[in-house]
């Protein structure tokens, strides 16, 4: 049974699915980002998304389908990009129990903040280039959002 799911979705003003954003919280271990990334595979593919977008601990994944091939077949790695240290979590003891919905929450301020013009100057260049264009169209076209509800936990 299949129970990837996207942790942010844009979608179109005609609710057509632009990009779908898988967020995990790895620690750099390449085996966890290859399951990351299939899980990405079967999100796109469920949701018949040709964007996918990829955020872990260390990097940022863009994954494309041509729509050659069915059931996901024909989707492959735009590119990969060091991800900027600013989006990692604290390490604050308010976030020790949350610190993945902490960084979905700052990957998904991010990608809204990518909408303004002048934000992708501060990026570095290898970030810049991967993002420039085709996706950063999507952002700014699409709405960015939460694409299930978010439980907090209040620890008293």
């Amino acid at each position: 049974m299949n129970t990837a799911h996207p942790d942010i979705i844009v979608v179109s003003p005609d609710g057509e699915y632009l990009i779908v954003v898988k967020v995990k919280l790895t620690n750099g271990n390449h085996l966890q980002d290859v399951d990351a990334l299939e899980q990405l595979k079967s999100v796109m593919a469920s949701f018949g998304c040709s964007n996918g977008l990829l955020v872990t601990g260390n990097f940022i994944f863009i994954l494309r389908d041509s729509f050659e091939k069915s059931h996901g077949e024909s989707i492959y790695l735009v590119g990969k990009a060091k991800l900027p240290e600013f989006l990692l979590p604290s390490v604050g003891e308010q976030w020790q129990q949350e610190r993945a919905m902490e960084f979905e929450l700052r990957v998904q301020q991010w990608l809204e903040h990518l909408k303004q013009p002048s934000s992708l100057q501060m990026l570095p260049k290898d970030l810049r280039t991967l993002l420039e264009g085709h996706i950063i169209n999507r952002l700014r076209f699409g709405d960015i959002r939460a694409a299930r509800l978010r439980e907090v936990r209040v620890v008293s």
